[in-house]
C-alpha cells in the first residue's frame, strides 16, 4: 500500500511513499508496522457502525502516518465515543497504553454515555476527563498525541467552557506530556484560507495554516503532512455535518514533532 505525503523535513517539500521514506524505517520494520495497524482496524470487536466509517475515515492509512507502533503510549485528545482509542488499543497492544482524554466540553455530551468498552474490553485504555483543555499527564511520558476532528472544537462556543482557552497553556501541556522526538498529529475539516479561531465556532473547520502558526509557537515543529483525507470539491464554507459532506470533508494531516 502506497501512502503519500509532503515531508517538511529539512524544508524540502517533497512527495514520497513510506516504504521508500527517509524519515527512518527500513522496509522489514515498515512492514511489521503496517501489519499491526491492519491487524487492529480488522479486529473483530470493533463495533459495526464504527467499521462502517472506516471508508472515508481510512485508519489503516492514518495510523500508518502517524507512525502507530506495538508498546506505544498515545493520548487521544477528545476522544468522543472512542473510534480512534478502540483502533489505538488494539495496535498498541497490551504493552503500550491509550489515555482516552475529553475535555470539559466534550465530557459534557459524552458523560451520560461515556463507552463502557473501556472498562470491559480496553484494559490498556485510560479513560482521562479533564476540567480544562490542558493535558494533566507526566512530562515525557507520552510517545504520540493524537487530535481528530477536534481541534477545531478548542474554539467551540459552550456552557461547559467557562471561559476562552488559554491556547498557549493548552499546546504548552501537549508538548511537556511527549517525550523528545514524539509526534501530535493533527487531522481537521480545513477551512477558507485566511481564516482563524472564529471558524471553530462558526463552522467547525479550522485553517491548516492557523493551526501550524500556533501549534509551531509552543516549539513544535512540522515534521510532515497527508492528503489522504483531501477532498477538492469540498470549499471549505459548508458546516461538516451537512448531508452531502459528512464523513466526505476536505481533510488535512499535519504531524508535528517535539
Amino acid at each position: 500500500m502506497k501512502l503519500k505525503y509532503k515531508s517538511m523535513i529539512g524544508g524540502a517539500a517533497v512527495l514520497a511513499s513510506v516504504a521508500a521514506s527517509a524519515i527512518a524505517m527500513s522496509v522489514p520494520a515498515v512492514a511489521d508496522h503496517h501489519g499491526h495497524i491492519v491487524a487492529a482496524v480488522n479486529n473483530d470487536a470493533r463495533p459495526e457502525q464504527e467499521v462502517a466509517r472506516d471508508v472515508n475515515r481510512k485508519p489503516t492509512d492514518v495510523l500508518l502516518f502517524a507512525g502507530v507502533k506495538p508498546g506505544m503510549t498515545v493520548l487521544d485528545i477528545n476522544s468522543a465515543a472512542g473510534y480512534y482509542t478502540e483502533i489505538l488499543s488494539h495496535a498498541v497492544g497490551d504493552e503500550g497504553k491509550v489515555y482516552a482524554h475529553n475535555g470539559a466540553v466534550y465530557w459534557a455530551f459524552m458523560q451520560k454515555k461515556a463507552p463502557a468498552r473501556f472498562e470491559q474490553r480496553l484494559k490498556n485504555v485510560v479513560p482521562v476527563n479533564e476540567d480544562s483543555e490542558s493535558v494533566n499527564l507526566p512530562e515525557n511520558s507520552v510517545d504520540l498525541v493524537m487530535s481528530v476532528l477536534a481541534y477545531h472544537d478548542y474554539f467551540f462556543n459552550h456552557e461547559a467552557r467557562k471561559q476562552p482557552e488559554d491556547m498557549n497553556a493548552v499546546l504548552t501541556s501537549i508538548y511537556n506530556s511527549l517525550k523528545p522526538g514524539g509526534a501530535f498529529v493533527v487531522i481537521d475539516h480545513q477551512a477558507e484560507d485566511g481564516t482563524g479561531s472564529e471558524m471553530g465556532d462558526k463552522l467547525h473547520r479550522i485553517n491548516s495554516e492557523f493551526v501550524k502558526e500556533q501549534v509551531a509557537s509552543v516549539g513544535f515543529k512540522v515534521d510532515s503532512e497527508s492528503d489522504i483525507l483531501a477532498n477538492p470539491e469540498d470549499n471549505g464554507t459548508t458546516s461538516p455535518f451537512s448531508p452531502e459532506l459528512r464523513g466526505k470533508t476536505d481533510r488535512y494531516i499535519i504531524k508535528f514533532v517535539k
